[in-house]
């Protein structure tokens, strides 16, 4: 995977989660590579990636953790997983991927985003068959608990 596609969205997961979170503890793990299986943790929001780079973004965490982040962004305490919690997950998705790829419009590539679809469930396994690259995990150790973020794009394809 290109460097030039992929530090645009490890600056923007850094920069959203210091904005949205400045009180909590955040530190980035190690970028590990992930294979086109990828085993879910209870939440996962996607976004799909299109233009002159193709793929999808995957923000992934245990429902645990999303509730107490949500809880943090809303100022509200949420008992349950709702459509509160879920609209500010996908909020964050949709802010990570925005900056990214309004870093990679100012180098001059046309690459646009879906809306962020969130998915819950327990022992759930999401298979990319059209993504055409291994991914990479941003692991976020919070202190609401681990945010994975996985990214896996590459360059359109001509068909």
């Amino acid at each position: 995977m290109n460097a030039e596609y992929v530090n645009p969205f490890l600056t923007a997961v850094s920069e959203v989660f210091r904005e949205c979170y400045p009180n909590i503890d955040i530190k980035r793990g190690n970028i590990k590579v992930q294979e086109h299986h990828l085993a879910v943790k209870g939440c996962a929001s996607i976004i799909c990636i299109t233009g002159q780079i193709e793929g999808r973004v995957v923000i992934d965490m245990k429902l645990e953790t999303a509730i107490l982040l949500a809880e943090d962004l809303l100022g509200e305490k949420h008992e349950i997983f709702d459509m509160d919690v879920s609209s500010s997950i996908n909020e964050i998705a949709n802010m990570i991927c925005g900056k990214a790829i309004s870093m990679l419009a100012n180098k001059g590539m046309d690459v646009d985003i879906s809306s962020p679809t969130l998915f819950t469930g327990m022992n759930m396994e999401l298979y990319d068959s059209n993504v055409i690259s291994d991914g990479i995990m941003i692991p976020l150790e919070t202190t609401y608990g681990q945010v994975d973020v996985n990214v896996a794009i590459a360059e359109q394809t001509a068909l």
